[in-house]
């Protein structure tokens, strides 16, 4: 294929063209095999309702949930080795509570 002699509108479309099917084959790609589940789950998803702080100031810190270290907030005054309960999450923040024995 000789393109010496082509436009070069005609080019850049074919260009813009082959990138937007890349796209959306990529796209469809990840709605096919990439729904489900998020692999990070706790609570009623994981089944993991309690975590042990590792790090805390103030208000927030760090707790290992499951294996993970998960960003954390309380209205408790936490300390670092304390039991704590995941109440709920939001985004990539637990929410806890100091254990109740």
């Amino acid at each position: 294929m000789d393109i010496s002699g082509a436009n070069p509108i005609t080019l850049i479309l074919l260009g813009v063209g082959a990138a937007a099917a890349i796209l959306l084959v990529i796209k469809i790609y990840g709605l096919i095999f990439m729904t489900g589940n998020s692999p990070h789950r706790v609570g009623d998803a994981m089944n993991v309702h309690r975590a042990s702080v590792t790090e805390w100031s103030g208000s927030e810190g760090m707790v290992n949930a499951g294996g993970e270290l998960w960003r954390a907030m309380s209205k408790d005054d936490l300390a670092p080795g304390d039991h704590v309960e995941v109440a709920s999450m939001k985004g990539l923040v637990l929410h806890v509570r100091k254990k109740r024995n």
